[in-house]
């Protein structure tokens, strides 16, 4: 598995644990469990990493694995591009979780288009790769 990709799942995966951590924890508030108040403010944050950092992430990831490599070198297209997505999706997560807990939209804003950014990178860099079966 390249790099870039075993970086996208491992980062996926420590996602998946804190978003499970914090919906652990707000479900437990719902339960009556006294927890700080600004917890109570988190499910924008839980969303966007269970959404965005995890599911998004991972499939990411995978796809940058799976898709069929070119026949010249670079095989997987250049590397920059891919390595700046992965920057920019993990910062768009926390500016654009942590945006609405802190009540800051600008802090929002600039994370969704940290994300935004970024899928047009790797998607940029993946569609030259998708092509028809034995081609």
């Amino acid at each position: 598995m390249p790099g870039p990709a075993v970086f996208f799942v491992r980062a996926a995966l420590m996602h998946l644990a804190a978003g499970s951590v914090l919906g652990a924890l707000l479900l437990a508030a719902k339960g009556g469990l006294a927890l700080p108040a600004l917890l109570y403010r988190a499910w924008p944050l839980h969303s966007e990493i269970m959404l965005v950092g995890w599911a998004v992430q991972l499939a990411v990831g995978v796809a940058y694995w799976i898709l069929p490599k070119h026949s010249q070198p670079p095989v997987r297209g250049p590397l920059w591009p891919v390595v700046t997505a992965a920057v920019l999706i993990n910062a768009g997560v926390a500016t654009a979780g942590l945006g609405p807990l802190l009540d800051l939209p600008p802090l929002t804003l600039s994370g969704r288009v940290a994300e935004a950014v970024a899928v047009a990178l790797f998607a940029g860099t993946a569609w030259p790769r998708v092509k028809a079966f034995g081609r």
